[in-house]
């Protein structure tokens, strides 16, 4: 699995959950790996993190989402 399909994988795998405990872990590594991470990622968390909620997408699919552009 290259690296593209990873990341695409994990998209759909926390787009789908419901368990708020593994989401608000999930924050907290997010929160404290920041420094790590590319900044083209760090500013498309932060892009996405300011989205209203009404111009939230609901997708479970990549390729859903790039037929929408």
């Amino acid at each position: 699995m290259t690296i593209e399909q990873k990341k695409i994988s994990l998209i759909n795998w926390i787009t789908t959950l419901e368990d708020e405990v593994i989401l608000d872990q999930m924050a907290a590594i997010k929160k404290t790996s920041l420094d790590e991470l590319p900044d083209a990622i760090v500013q498309l968390l932060k892009r996405a993190e300011a989205e209203p909620e009404e111009k939230l997408v609901k997708h479970t699919s990549a390729k859903d989402i790039l037929k929408m552009k």
